[in-house]
């Protein structure tokens, strides 16, 4: 087998447990797929990482899982962001929100979000949801890389 494909995934989550329960959810279920994640605990510092941090050789995140209720910038504020940047505009956005507000998910299609996933209270629940994230983003979907 050849070198596995790495898909890095930027994590926005003010939830320290929920971020660890995230985490340990991307086990790597895909073989030939090794899921980088990256972490931000707040809009201000996803947006930092999306426009300003040399990540790694300035490698961009493939995909974002953002949660919409963050601290100092909301999660519209950064998918917003995100979508009118020429040459971002093009990554893979997840909203991931314990909200089921119609006005919340219409917002975040309004802005261009790809997927709206409810964040549910138990592991089991996240642990299905994750898989699902791992299977069609590393077998079914074509991410286009994106150059900052």
């Amino acid at each position: 087998m050849g070198t596995p494909r790495t898909i890095r995934l930027l994590v926005v989550e003010d939830d320290p447990a929920y971020l660890y329960l995230i985490r340990k959810a991307f086990s790597g279920r895909v073989e030939g797929t090794r899921w980088e994640l990256i972490t931000a605990i707040d809009g201000q510092q996803a947006v930092h990482i999306l426009f300003e941090d040399d990540i790694e050789n300035n490698a961009l995140p493939d995909l974002v899982l953002l949660d919409w209720k963050l601290p100092k910038l909301s999660g519209i504020e950064v998918l917003r962001k995100l979508k009118q940047h020429d040459s971002l505009r093009r990554i893979p956005v997840l909203v991931f929100s314990s909200s089921s507000e119609q006005t919340d998910i219409h917002a975040a299609y309004d802005d261009h979000a790809n997927e709206y996933l409810a964040k549910p209270a138990e592991y089991d629940t996240l642990a299905a949801i994750v898989e699902s994230i791992e299977r069609f983003w590393a077998e079914v979907a074509q991410i286009p890389k994106a150059v900052r």
